[in-house]
């Protein structure tokens, strides 16, 4: 069957044509990005968001199915992001699925936005066992999931303050090194020490296993404060305060990841989500788990940072799974906060 999948979580306009059943693949994936337009603010402005998902969803659309060499009477379901995200963009992709799901009377499927990332590494890895543990880093979200299958997923930890993708664009704000900071980092990585500075692992004062990024942050501002006379956009130093900066970061990513496999216990691990594209978070897992028990899945770099493939997947695995839900109840809203509130809730 062919699925059509739309993505309007936060910056991306993303539409996706796949094939599932008898064949698994992703035909075509249209992605229209907003970094020119929200790059001098140094981050998303939601309302400019909105507005560029509404002018260019159909044109995405058309082109999708014009390079798929389908119409829309070939496609079988209809899978779209409901949240969590920025509302307005939501709102859009909503709409419009909808309008295209009651036209046709084409099935509508609502997923969630982090699951997808999770599901997004089943793309080139259908071998992936259960139990796993998944780890979702990106610009909105830092969380770690053990799931026993893919309908029963629990949170073990979350980031309390920012997610680590949202770390790296501030810092790379403060330094004027432009939008979006993570692959601005991870080039400057490569030119620096990571052993000039020390930074801590963060620690949660009421004894939570639960993320903090917030003081890395504080952290490396206040290195800059410190040596504001030597640190600048040009200077040596600055790639060794972004090294120290960057390789603690993935360490404690690591260090999070191997304490939720101890206690676990999981057949697989994946990682996934826009941070998982950096070079030094890649190496240092793969090196970490190259001789372990348990196998690691890296999500394909396409399918790291929000794409419409993913929501079609997992679209697809939902629609098999709950063949008695009502596809066609256009009563569906959007929601922006994650499904979860506390670490150790489960959700489906």
């Amino acid at each position: 069957m062919y699925i059509l999948g739309i993505e309007s979580s936060c910056d991306e306009t993303a539409v996706a044509i796949i094939e599932r059943g008898e064949h698994s693949r992703v035909i075509t994936e249209q992605i229209k990005s907003q970094i020119p337009l929200h790059a001098k603010y140094g981050g998303v402005v939601p309302e400019i968001a909105s507005r560029n998902h509404y002018e260019v969803i159909d044109q995405l659309t058309t082109s999708a199915l014009k390079q798929a060499g389908l119409t829309i009477h070939h496609i079988d379901l209809i899978s779209l992001t409901q949240g969590p995200g920025l509302l307005g963009p939501l709102i859009i992709g909503l709409s419009f699925a909808k309008a295209i799901a009651y036209a046709n009377k084409i099935p509508l499927v609502a997923v969630d936005h982090i699951l997808s990332h999770i599901e997004a590494a089943f793309i080139d890895n259908p071998e992936i066992e259960y139990p796993l543990v998944s780890l979702v880093v990106s610009g909105g979200h830092t969380t770690l999931f053990y799931q026993e299958d893919k309908w029963n997923t629990q949170v073990l930890a979350k980031t309390r303050d920012d997610a680590v993708g949202e770390v790296l664009d501030k810092v790379a704000k403060f330094f004027n090194l432009g939008y979006p900071g993570g692959p601005i980092l991870d080039k400057l990585y490569k030119g620096g020490s990571p052993d000039r500075f020390k930074f801590r692992f963060p620690k949660m004062s009421d004894g939570s296993d639960d993320f903090s990024f917030s003081g890395y942050k504080t952290a490396a501002i206040r290195q800059q404060e410190i040596d504001a006379a030597s640190i600048t956009p040009d200077s040596p130093i600055l790639k060794d305060l972004i090294a120290s900066f960057l390789n603690s970061i993935m360490d404690y990513l690591l260090f999070k990841a191997q304490w939720a496999i101890e206690k676990t216990k999981p057949r697989s691990l994946i990682v996934s989500g826009g941070v998982s594209r950096n070079t030094l978070l890649r190496e240092k897992f793969t090196g970490a788990f190259r001789d372990s028990s348990v196998r690691l899945y890296l999500s394909s770099p396409q399918f790291c940072t929000d794409n419409a493939s993913m929501v079609a997947w997992l679209g697809y695995e939902k629609y098999i799974k709950y063949p008695n839900i009502n596809y066609f109840d256009l009563r569906l809203n959007a929601y922006s906060r994650a499904l979860f509130k506390n670490s150790g809730s489960k959700f489906r």
